[in-house]
């Protein structure tokens, strides 16, 4: 029979990352995307106000 050689490091680093990727990437990203998301909604009713408040500039 052939010997099957496993590292282990490899293995362990493995499950690390597919428990991290799992457990905390998702959550993380999803939460990234919602802020982003409101973020941006927020950033341009601001622009907008602003823009209505004060009007563009005219070159002289």
């Amino acid at each position: 029979m052939a010997d099957i050689q496993q590292n282990g490091k490899i293995g362990f680093l493995g499950g690390c990352f597919v428990t991290l990727g799992k457990s905390l990437f998702l959550s993380d990203l999803l939460e990234t995307v919602v802020f982003a998301a409101i973020g941006t909604v927020v950033s341009y009713f601001v622009s907008m106000l602003l823009k209505y408040w004060f009007g563009r500039k005219k070159d002289v």
